[in-house]
């Protein structure tokens, strides 16, 4: 199956109502974790890794066997560079292959965003590439209390937004959150529903660790297309790693790190199995 852009994964989603699951990962153990996952499952794959995570990770050396696992995957998978926040790292995704970038303007001033996004939209479009961008905040709250309406994107101020970037696909703020934090979710799907309706490009959803089954069924009927994970793949890989460590402390290296991708696929596997992308590889 071949390398695709995250456009045409994403505006099939939208067409037959499922969300593509976009993992991002850290190492060969949770890359080879999702794409035997996404293969099992027979589901197409956003395959991602966050700028942010360049400087401790050797991403010349990952990127190439993402490339390269992509490539041999069985199922549709498009690489993706999550939160890029500037042009120097956008480029790298671009030069290393990637088939999909996400630039993060969300923290600017709303023209300072429009302005940057057009910029790269114009150049990685130019490439062949497609491009996500962000409205809203979807940050890192300690409390869901702290997630209030100024946080949310406004319909109109999104429909804007797309019509002049021209981007691929908008993630948008409806009260999720990176990370985790206290209490549950509180997601705004009348605001959901109203993007949707006014929006013309799929809607991405950010923060999407630890919701219900329900939670993801109700965001895929109001319009999202693709489905973030990254969090709880870290948390997961941190607690079998601790729980293997505790029941077994003369294990080697080699031995944990199989553990740990057991324990970062079963978590995969419960995401997709909630997304409604099962056997929807195009």
């Amino acid at each position: 199956m071949a390398l695709v852009t995250m456009k045409e994964l994403l505006q099939d989603a939208k067409k037959r109502k499922y969300a593509v699951g976009g993992f991002n990962v850290f190492n060969f153990e949770t890359l080879g974790a999702v794409v035997e996952v996404a293969e099992e499952l027979k589901t197409p794959l956003v395959l991602g890794i966050p700028e942010r995570l360049f400087k401790f990770v050797d991403v010349d050396t990952l990127s190439a066997a993402m490339i390269r696992s992509a490539q041999k995957a069985s199922v549709p998978v498009a690489l993706h560079l999550d939160h890029g926040y500037t042009y120097e790292g956008v480029m790298k995704a671009i030069r290393w292959g990637f088939t999909s970038v996400m630039f993060d303007g969300s923290a600017l001033p709303f023209e300072d965003n429009l302005k940057r996004t057009k910029e790269i939209t114009r150049i990685a479009h130019s490439l062949g590439v497609s491009v996500e961008g962000e409205l809203g905040y979807v940050g890192c709250y300690e409390s869901i209390k702290d997630i209030n309406e100024e946080n949310l994107v406004k319909p109109e101020i999104a429909t804007n937004f797309v019509e002049k970037t021209k981007v691929d696909a908008l993630a948008v703020a409806v009260g999720t959150n990176h990370g985790t934090y206290r209490g549950g979710p509180k997601l705004n799907f009348s605001r959901l529903a109203e993007l949707n309706n006014t929006v013309n490009v799929p809607l991405v959803m950010h923060g999407g660790s630890k919701l219900t089954k329900e939670d993801y069924q109700s965001s895929i009927r109001s319009g999202i297309t693709k489905i973030n994970i990254a969090t709880d793949m870290s948390m997961a890989a941190g607690e079998t790693l601790k729980a293997e460590i505790a029941k077994n402390q003369a294990a080697n290296y080699v031995h944990l790190m199989s553990v740990v991708k057991k324990g970062v696929k079963d978590s995969v596997r419960r995401y997709m199995l909630s997304f409604d992308c099962i056997s929807k590889a195009i």
